[in-house]
């Protein structure tokens, strides 16, 4: 498999197992969930700018971020960090950032399975890096958060990516769908909504 089908493929994959965000209410006396993080500055990961902030991710080693604010801001910047991550981690990586960044059970486990099958030795290619535009947090507790995740991709189209993470270990990790789940994780849209929290990585 050449290296850019590789990364192609390992990219979809994620996407199609991301997992699924409902709706939460709007619930005044609770978090701002628009408020956005501060402190931010993008560093590369694989090809792809990620965001770093004041609320995390606070370390790296061998591919994984870890360490965010237990917050909306923190779920929001967590739910970026580790479905790219996931997505693009190299064949030495992929386990590693597996471990720390997300929610252990039979949904990682069966990515672990579909994960193995690929190969990505290098970063991902300008046709199919994504470039973060933003977030929106569409449901949110101290245990768990729902949070879309804005992309644009290199022919300009765009897409919406439905993310669950949850405070587990004393951090936000992604938790991925229960395996035989049919949602549908991603979405294409022609529209960032007016209320996410705009990041728009450089291009």
């Amino acid at each position: 498999m050449s290296e850019r089908r590789g990364t192609a493929g390992a990219f979809g994959a994620v996407l199609l197992i991301a997992a699924v965000g409902c709706g939460g209410g709007d619930d005044r006396s609770g978090p701002d969930l628009s408020a956005a993080p501060t402190g931010l500055r993008w560093q590369p990961f694989q090809g792809v700018p990620l965001p770093h902030t004041d609320q995390g991710p606070k370390s790296e080693a061998d591919g994984a971020a870890t360490g965010f604010e237990h917050s909306p801001r923190g779920a929001g910047v967590a739910a970026i960090t580790h479905a790219v991550r996931l997505a693009v981690a190299t064949d030495s990586q992929w386990a590693k950032v597996a471990a720390q960044e997300v929610v252990p059970g039979a949904a990682k486990d069966e990515w672990a399975v579909n994960r193995i099958q690929l190969s990505i030795t290098g970063p991902a290619t300008p046709d199919y890096a994504p470039r973060v535009l933003g977030y929106k947090v569409t449901g949110y507790t101290d245990q768990r958060s729902t949070i879309d995740v804005h992309t644009e991709y290199s022919d300009s189209s765009k897409a919406v990516n439905h993310t669950t993470v949850e405070w587990f270990g004393q951090d936000w990790r992604l938790r991925l769908p229960d395996p035989g789940s049919t949602a549908r994780p991603i979405e294409s849209i022609d529209v960032i909504p007016d209320d996410t929290v705009k990041l728009e990585a450089p291009k």
